[in-house]
């Protein structure tokens, strides 16, 4: 008969073994290519899909692009991903730490969802996301399900940062809090099994930064062409934008720390 072990990892399905449990251990990409946008918006109206206990830190919302190659994880594979996410301060009755809070995280590749979601609450769905295009000096992608597109992202005008902004950079970015929401829905009944947020450690060695000016154009979808994912596509397309940063593309690593995660408090 199968007998679950202590201090012992499992996933679905766990009948077959797990493995030890190593706080220490990195999920580690060695090469990733990450395109970021900053937009500013309504922040009465990005406060509504806070859960409680979060505090809007800036009306902004981030929009990043990564192609991430050479995941140690996936055995020297990749994966896209396209991440939205809002500036956060967690105010809970023993934790008061700053980060990141991503509202939706669509990825093209069901390992790293699993990853993600389950075991550290990041809120990633599947999408078909396309690898970074580089043409007459600009860069785009495009975000579709089913054949149908609904973000396209483009970047010009792309130029070297000046090295003491890199350096900026590459400090600010060695470590950094993900901020996620776990939830898991009961059997059979409304309500959830699992409704907490969950602390996710993550850094980035960054090696080269380019800054320079860009577009997000949203394509509201139908029940039709996207039955599931449609009312999130829908809040986000219709969020009014108020200005836009400039648009950064950096080539670094990415080092995610899964099991130095916790739930907060």
């Amino acid at each position: 008969m199968f007998k679950f072990e202590k201090n012992m990892i499992y996933h679905m399905p766990s009948f077959f073994g797990g493995y030890e449990f190593d706080p220490d251990m990195e999920a580690r990409v060695n090469d990733a290519v990450s395109l970021t946008f900053t937009q500013i918006t309504d922040g009465d109206r990005l406060a509504d899909y806070l859960p409680e206990g979060f505090e809007l830190l800036r009306p902004e919302l981030t929009i990043t692009y990564c192609q991430l190659r050479d995941v140690e994880f996936m055995s020297g594979g990749g994966y896209n991903l396209v991440q939205i996410s809002v500036p956060v301060r967690f105010n809970g009755k023993r934790d008061k730490l700053e980060g990141s809070f991503p509202l939706v995280i669509w990825e093209n590749n069901t390992r790293p969802i699993i990853g993600g979601r389950e075991e550290s609450g990041q809120p990633k769905i599947f999408a078909d996301i396309q690898d970074l295009h580089k043409f007459q000096g600009k860069y785009f992608t495009n975000v579709s399900y089913d054949g149908n597109t609904f973000l396209h992202l483009d970047m010009t005008g792309a130029q070297p940062v000046d090295e003491s902004v890199l350096r900026q950079m590459q400090a600010g970015s060695t470590s950094y809090n993900m901020i996620g929401w776990r939830y898991i829905p009961k059997v059979g009944e409304p309500g959830a099994e699992l409704s907490q947020p969950v602390l996710y450690p993550q850094g980035m060695e960054v090696k080269a930064a380019q800054a320079g000016a860009g577009t997000v154009e949203w394509t509201r979808m139908t029940p039709e062409q996207n039955l599931s994912q449609y009312h999130i596509i829908n809040a986000l397309a219709d969020l009014p934008i108020k200005g836009m940063g400039p648009v950064l593309i950096t080539n670094g690593a990415i080092i995610m720390k899964p099991f130095a995660g916790r739930v907060l408090e």
